[in-house]
């Protein structure tokens, strides 16, 4: 079955992911396609976690989400960002951003939120209040999203960036939709010179439903510098700020 490396990782607690793997790399062509490993494993997870996200009702997702914004907004990292990215939530089944948007406005941040423009290919533009972000247009995912004539934000200039996911781990590891939006986003905003005034600061964002013992990843995945749970934290050991916080 194609989901199988993924179940017996998953399942084993004393096999390292790198054994499962030189496993998964040995296995028959039929069971799993040459060069695929990792991508089938992503694929098995994205099943499971949305499984479970699926069963949470609406009253558990706004009091996860609501604890989630509490951790971000106690950080440093927020009260010194001047300029912040936040998706806007899909109808269902994700974390609810809308009281960190109204938070980030309440401080006098600029907020920017994302629009797809093309195949893996996105750009945040500036919304004006949190008002306004509701009345936004609704993508084909249901997604709300600012027009192209709202400003656009130079990735070299944003301090915050918060990051959707399906699933992530304590390692900062993180896996997504599967499109590349995010990872493509990121390796642009951390092209900035090496001593330049601001650094970007990516933060993963998740109900607990999305936490993983250890997120299947590739080469081109982008290792966030936080992630945040409601009753989670990790942050980056080169921060000053950094720990595991219960």
């Amino acid at each position: 079955l194609l989901t199988s490396p993924y179940k017996a990782w998953k399942s084993s607690r004393t096999l390292p992911f790198c054994a499962v793997m030189a496993a998964v790399a040995s296995s028959s062509a039929s069971a799993v396609p040459a060069g695929a490993s990792v991508s089938v494993m992503k694929a098995a997870l994205r099943r499971q976690v949305r499984s479970r996200l699926k069963a949470l009702d609406d009253h558990d997702i706004s009091r996860q989400s609501e604890a989630v914004c509490e951790r971000l907004v106690r950080h440093p990292w927020f009260a010194e960002c001047r300029s912040i990215g936040i998706f806007l939530s899909m109808p269902k089944a994700e974390l609810r951003t809308e009281p960190i948007l109204r938070r980030a406005f309440v401080e006098g941040k600029r907020v920017f939120c994302p629009r797809v423009m093309g195949a893996g290919w996105m750009e945040l533009f500036e919304v004006p209040s949190a008002e306004e972000a509701a009345e936004l247009p609704l993508s084909k995912w249901k997604i709300p999203e600012p027009p192209e004539h709202f400003p656009r934000a130079d990735p070299l200039e944003l301090d915050l960036l918060l990051v959707p996911a399906v699933a992530l781990d304590l390692a900062r590891r993180r896996c997504g939709q599967g499109m590349g939006f995010y990872d493509r986003y990121i390796q642009r905003a951390r092209q900035r010179p090496q001593h330049a005034e601001r650094a970007l600061r990516t933060v993963g964002v998740g109900l607990a439903e999305q936490r993983e013992e250890e997120v299947p990843c590739e080469s081109h995945d982008e290792l966030l510098d936080a992630v945040i749970f409601p009753d989670k934290a990790a942050f980056s050991p080169d921060e000053e700020c950094a720990s595991t916080q219960e």
